[in-house]
């Protein structure tokens, strides 16, 4: 088993069910949807919205 520490910024959000692996890092003001998976040492820009499994950019709606 590996371990390693898991960082949230300041106002990182981790939707239910969402999964954060060993040494990943979700930047500030940052959105992880439900169900989500964020890899192994993976580092998530601040300011941006996340989905899928694994993760992916958040598609936008229409009109933003």
């Amino acid at each position: 088993m590996s371990m390693d520490e898991v960082t949230l910024a300041p106002g990182a959000t981790l939707g239910p069910h969402g999964i954060v692996l060993p040494g990943a890092t979700i930047g500030a003001r940052t959105t992880v949807g439900p169900g989500s998976l964020v890899t192994r040492g993976d580092t998530v820009p601040a300011d941006s919205r996340w989905l899928g499994n694994p993760i992916a950019a958040w598609p936008a709606r229409q009109g933003e």
